[in-house]
């Protein structure tokens, strides 16, 4: 019998389907900071926090999420025209009816090295619309960030 190996898989040695479900009942309207009809923010800094966070606030998801573009768009502030970012703002616009997302380019992005992303955002995905508003605007899907 010739053997597979797989690499990064979850399985089990059943012919089981595991997923992760999130209910869409923590979907809230949204919170986050408006100017106008345009939704801010701005980048983050998660790289030295010292005993953790955990956050499930709108307004930090989304700081997170434009932190993790700009390491994606190879550590250029200008995300804007990213097309990762473009999705994100897209389906947060389509979500909120906001005419826009500003990124005010006030902090400096920072992250930990560790949770720098590599190819893609890992946990999100910003080629679904539905993942993209979960990740947000549920109030039961938060992210947890801590250092060794």
């Amino acid at each position: 019998m010739r053997k597979v190996k797989r690499q990064q898989v979850f399985e089990t040695p059943s012919s089981a389907v595991h997923s992760l479900a999130i209910s869409r009942e923590g979907l809230e309207p949204c919170k986050l900071p408006m100017d106008g009809t345009y939704i801010v923010t701005d980048f983050g800094d998660y790289g030295a926090y010292d005993v953790g966070i955990t956050a499930f606030d709108q307004a930090t998801k989304l700081s997170y999420l434009a932190t993790q573009c700009f390491y994606l768009n190879h550590w250029d502030e200008n995300i804007e025209e990213y097309y990762i970012w473009k999705n994100i703002c897209d389906a947060i616009c389509e979500y909120s009816g906001a005419s826009g997302v500003k990124l005010l380019h006030k902090t400096e992005p920072e992250l930990n090295h560790q949770a720098i992303p590599e190819y893609d955002l890992e946990f999100c995905n910003p080629w679904n619309k539905d993942s993209i508003i979960n990740f947000i605007f549920n109030r039961f899907v938060g992210i947890e960030m801590s250092h060794d």
